[in-house]
């Protein structure tokens, strides 16, 4: 008799026994909506504050056209002394809505970001005088990189979109909306409401004017302003002199490489070098196309490392380049030596990782030829290894200081030195880990190339106990203790820690004088019940071993399980990511589902061939069910449901085209025509196509990412055919719940168009479309709204086993079929 069963049999006799004791109260979608949250923390200059700002509940968010950002509208700044003492809330005479942004290199002015008014700007806080000055600039949090610094001199640089009222990417889907209605209203008064965009050689040409950024300086103490550039700014780096600022531009359009990747670039990009003084500038070779993930300026001495390659050929074939400000000089470093991009194709998202170990350029690459990838110093003559010695070297440094770098590999904290062989700092007890938290405000050049100036590393051991690593060795500043965690910043002496643990999260000062709470999120949750989570190991389809994980809903016997709900996604795991009561999971949440009274199975699967996917994913799931049956007895797998989201949303309508064994389906924002998500635009293109020339990004997600077709339509005419959900319409018998949002990446037509297939043939099927909403839900009540449809539709299959409709009128949507009220 499994621990499993034995568990669930003692919670019914106590049930049956004790009927009048109470139990925790499941965690719901209510629950989820009003989650509160922590978020990014920085520590001045001289390590003795800690500047760090929490969010208040979900629903309680003044606006939602903001998506994932939305609860930045109920944002405070909290400053608190590292050295203890009570945490203060500034800014407590403006409303809610302002975020934390960086200390000024003096450490007396903090750049924070709010709604002032209702409109995204920039403010710089004095600290001593607790006094704020609103900019009245908007800034851009942009993608591709440009954000807002500090410059020496406490000078903030600030990238502005011209010619909108707030920033256009705090605003994407809002932009989109009020541009559509604008262009409505001018064909309503008889005005010209046309868009055009021409192709030609494989670049795509709007007819509109490409945006215009412009870079602007604000002298902190005198908030006095100063526009510096104008033009198609991607990304800006300013150098630690202050002297000089990296511009990189959008160039002319170009035509992808070959095979075409998901996110290729379809511009060349440009560098621009801008002499702050004076406001002249150079550009990096006219030739000459820089990649977007690199611009990194030497501690001193003006220098700057990117990676460009000419005009016309492979990222590949490009190097590593040394640019001397002052003097104009640029030299190549790699010449063939060592290769940093390896096999995989070069994308936007492809960062060479480069940086400075004082006046040395190191990178992160493999000898020519070679598969091992190290950390290489471009001293004068032949590259050296630094990792050598290191079994598992990765990309990922803790600490960069002005003759050696820190990591962690292997379990330990090294320091990589020329000249020298790898020294473990760490004794052999501790397996080090590092857990840095991403900083949700950084463009992803800075998330990928994040090299922080300091000599000590901060790590964890593996029982959550935070350490610092020094030249000296490592000293533990807390305790192990369980949950999740992650280094959000801190000092060589003290951590500021993030702790999750049953859906509480704490941000904690921890230090040799013991831990501090500065804030706490979601106390509540320690009250209540969450699914238990049972690990169901099996062999998938290939006979591999795999591991399958199964939701019990809290506190209920095994006979008044409805249901299982089988959610899948290829090639996915249920990581603490998806089951961590403390994420806010917008997508598709198993703790969620089990609280409506259905024991959700996490299927793990792998992926197959486009053409084999129906049966093979049909087959994986089979196994998954049999083995969490096997695994738990009692449970109800005879009563089985399908659900995914966007690619499981996909892979549910085939298994539900290739078997009969589920009784019924849910499908949220799946793709049920590959042809169709190849190249349908989105939303937020049509309306604004000098924004987003990422057109062939599906395209290329269809041909060489997920949907691994192999090419596009008119190449792969069967593989297609054989792919698409459309095409096997006819073989789908059991009732489909289609979930879908206008604004989805996804295209809102694949969900009408299987809709439609099944209406034909006069199968069940029902289309819930969420207006306004994107790949995720974000309004609360659509929140909750999908996952009443959910279980409404579940409990009218797997329940009562019928799906008798309502009477036909014009406007039902009555309680029977759907929990949701027709708006006003």
């Amino acid at each position: 008799m499994s621990r499993l069963f034995c568990r669930c049999l003692l919670a019914a006799l106590v049930l049956c026994a004790f009927p009048a004791l109470a139990q925790p109260r499941p965690f719901t979608v209510e629950d989820l909506v009003g989650m509160e949250d922590v978020g990014r923390a920085a520590v001045s200059p001289d390590g003795r504050t800690v500047a760090y700002e929490t969010f208040g509940p979900w629903d309680q968010s003044s606006r939602f056209d903001l998506g994932p950002r939305s609860n930045w509208t109920t944002g405070r700044i909290h400053l608190s002394r590292i050295d203890g003492g009570e945490s203060r809330l500034i800014l407590a005479d403006q409303p809610p809505g302002q975020v934390v942004g960086d200390w000024s290199p003096s450490g007396r002015y903090l750049s924070v970001f709010g709604f002032n008014s209702g409109r995204w700007e920039a403010g710089v806080y004095d600290v001593a005088a607790d006094r704020l000055r609103w900019t009245g600039l908007s800034p851009e949090l942009s993608f591709e990189g440009a954000r807002t610094v500090w410059m020496a001199g406490d000078r903030l640089l600030l990238p502005v979109r011209a010619g909108r009222p707030t920033a256009w990417s705090m605003r994407h889907d809002g932009y989109a909306r009020d541009d559509t209605e604008v262009r409505w209203a001018a064909r309503d008064g008889g005005r010209l409401s046309v868009t055009a965009l021409e192709t030609q050689g494989g670049v795509a040409i709007p007819d509109a004017a490409r945006p215009t950024v412009e870079l602007v300086m604000v002298e902190a103490t005198s908030g006095q302003t100063r526009t510096l550039a104008r033009g198609p700014i991607l990304d800006v780096a300013p150098s630690a002199s202050g002297r000089y600022i990296a511009a990189l531009e959008r160039g002319e359009g170009i035509a992808p490489d070959e095979p075409l990747v998901q996110l290729a670039a379809t511009w060349r990009s440009r560098l621009r070098l801008i002499t702050v003084a004076t406001g002249e500038s150079r550009v990096f070779g006219t030739d000459r196309d820089v990649a977007a993930n690199l611009m990194d300026w030497s501690p001193e001495g003006d220098r700057l490392l990117v990676w460009a390659r000419r005009d016309g050929t492979a990222w590949r074939d490009g190097d590593l380049w040394r640019w001397d400000a002052r003097t104009g000089v640029a030299d190549p470093l790699l010449e063939g030596r060592l290769d940093p991009i390896g096999a995989r194709p070069f994308d936007l998202t492809t960062a060479i990782r480069a940086t400075w170990m004082g006046s040395t350029p190191v990178v992160f690459a493999a000898r020519s030829g070679a598969e091992r990838r190290d950390w290489y110093a471009l001293a004068p003559g032949d590259p050296i290894a630094l990792s050598g010695g290191l079994a598992q070297p990765g990309p990922s440094l803790s600490a960069v200081a002005s003759d050696h770098l820190l990591t962690v590999a292997d379990g330990a904290v090294w320091r990589l030195q020329a000249g020298a062989p790898a020294h473990r700092l760490t004794p052999p007890a501790l397996k080090a880990q590092s857990r840095p938290a991403p900083d949700v405000y950084a463009p992803q050049r800075q998330q990928l190339n994040r090299y922080v100036r300091r000599d000590w590393a901060p790590v964890f051991d593996d029982g959550g106990g935070a350490w610092i690593v020094s030249g000296e060795g490592g000293r533990r500043v807390s305790d192990p203790q369980p949950g999740a965690y992650w280094w959000v910043e801190g000092t060589a002496t003290a951590a500021v820690v993030e702790r999750r643990a049953k859906g509480v999260t704490r941000l904690a000062l921890e230090s040799a004088r013991g831990d501090v709470d500065l804030a706490t999120a979601n106390a509540g949750f320690a009250d209540l019940a969450f699914a238990d989570i049972v690990d169901v190991p099996h062999r998938d389809r290939r006979g591999q071993a795999t591991t399958s994980r199964l939701f019990l809903p809290p506190n209920m016997p095994m006979s008044q399980i409805k249901g299982v709900v089988v959610a899948v996604y290829p090639e996915s795991r249920a990581t603490s990511w998806i089951y961590d009561p403390g994420v806010f999971l917008a997508g598709l949440n198993p703790l969620v589902l089990a609280s409506t009274g259905y024991a959700v199975l996490w299927a793990a699967m792998p992926d197959a061939p486009a053409a084999d996917r129906a049966e093979a994913f049909a087959r994986n799931v089979d196994l998954a069910l049999d083995a969490a049956g096997a695994a738990v007895p009692g449970l109800p797998i005879a009563r089985s449901a399908l659900i995914g989201h966007s690619f499981g949303g996909y892979s549910a309508m085939m298994i539900a085209s290739a078997t009969r064994r589920h009784k019924a389906y849910v499908s949220w924002a799946g793709p049920s025509d590959l042809a169709v998500a190849w190249g349908e635009f989105q939303a937020t293109e049509r309306s604004a196509l000098t924004d987003n020339l990422y057109f062939l990004y599906r395209a290329g997600w269809a041909e060489t990412s997920q949907g691994a077709l192999g090419g596009p339509p008119w190449e792969k005419v069967e593989t297609y055919a054989a792919a698409n959900v459309l095409n096997r319409a006819d073989r789908i018998a059991d009732p489909l719940l289609i979930i879908a949002s206008d604004r989805d990446v996804v295209p809102m037509s694949s969900g009408e168009l299987i809709f439609s297939a099944l209406h034909r043939q006069g199968k069940p099927a029902r289309l819930a479309t969420y207006w306004g909403e994107g790949h995720w839900n974000y309004s609360p009540a659509n929140m909750i709204d999908v996952y009443r449809e959910i279980e409404a539709w579940l409990d009218r299959v797997l329940v009562k086993e019928t799906l008798a409709l309502a009477p036909p009128t014009a406007t039902a949507r009555s309680e029977a079929n759907s929990p949701s009220p027709q708006p006003p």
